[in-house]
């Protein structure tokens, strides 16, 4: 357990020190929003296309981990739906819901990559947060977009036009096509993707809004649980039953233990979702990952020592 609260020390300190510096005013609301553009628009891009461009994606049982993945995924959108039609939830919830349950936190993700010893746990965790941002994208906007409301033509747009769906396309194809990147670049890429981890993680302690939380504590503590301990127990189960090794086992455990992403909040808001439950579910959640993480981390690093 100690050595697990080592490796995710440093992230738990900048969530913390971002929510303390903004809670206190240290630092003002304009800094804050000008550090996410920086890092939505130019350094978290660098991150995930550096780290794409030079991944391993020759690994021979890549893409039954991406089916795994994605099979899990699509699991957890039909239980959703069915929860919803038996309940009349209304659609500005059931957006906050599969937000909550599919979407993942990629600075946190890609902070206990950089973490690991091992470098072909690494080396999977990084596809599988990169390849998996578009899908996630797509299932967000159709989920809190009403029916009579779908216009595909402008979410394909809005898709394209993402800078981290694009960084993580141009990623894909320098890697695919062999293209070589020139060395200066490489190393401007990389000034990059060190400062988007650090900055990221402290926006994302901006994203805890503790007055929100305690208007929606046992919604957004449910959803919590399902998402920290029941989503990564089932995932568990499916890749028993289909006896994946044990690299493939440990990253997608952590890629279902990392809680939801704190710009769920800014989509639901744009697409007339339940922005509260959001806001609440996102500081739960990233409130209670901490211990949640530890405690899946301890128990993969007993079974598979």
């Amino acid at each position: 357990m100690l050595q697990m609260i080592q490796i995710l020390f440093p992230s738990i300190a900048l969530i913390g020190l971002g929510f303390y510096l903004f809670q206190s005013g240290t630092l003002d609301e304009k800094f804050w929003n000008g550090a996410e553009k920086l890092n939505y628009y130019i350094l978290f891009p660098a991150l995930l296309f550096s780290s794409l461009a030079n991944a391993d994606m020759n690994m021979g049982h890549l893409h039954s981990i991406l089916a795994m993945i994605f099979l899990i995924m699509a699991l957890i959108v039909v239980a959703v739906y069915l929860f919803a039609k038996l309940n009349h939830t209304p659609v500005a919830q059931i957006g906050v819901y599969i937000q909550s349950l599919i979407r993942f936190n990629t600075y946190l993700g890609l902070s206990i990559a950089t973490s690991l010893d091992n470098p072909e746990i690494k080396s999977i965790l990084v596809n599988i947060l990169a390849i998996a941002i578009p899908a996630v994208n797509v299932i967000s906007i159709l989920s809190l977009s009403p029916k009579n409301q779908l216009n595909i033509k402008a979410i394909f747009f809005s898709l394209i036009k993402n800078p981290l769906i694009s960084s993580c396309i141009f990623g894909i194809a320098f890697n695919v096509l062999h293209i070589p990147i020139w060395s200066g670049f490489a190393n401007l890429l990389s000034a990059f993707s060190s400062s988007s981890l650090m900055l990221g993680l402290l926006c994302v302690g901006t994203a805890i809004q503790f007055t929100t939380l305690k208007y929606y504590l046992k919604k957004s503590f449910i959803i919590s649980l399902i998402r920290l301990l029941v989503i990564p127990l089932l995932a568990f189960i499916m890749m028993q039953l289909f006896a994946f090794d044990a690299s493939a086992v440990i990253a997608i455990m952590i890629f279902f233990s990392i809680p939801t992403a704190s710009s769920a909040y800014i989509l639901t808001k744009l697409l007339n979702g339940d922005y509260q439950l959001m806001a609440a579910t996102i500081s739960m959640q990233t409130v209670l990952s901490v211990f949640s993480l530890a405690l899946i981390l301890s128990l993969l690093q007993y079974f598979y020592h």
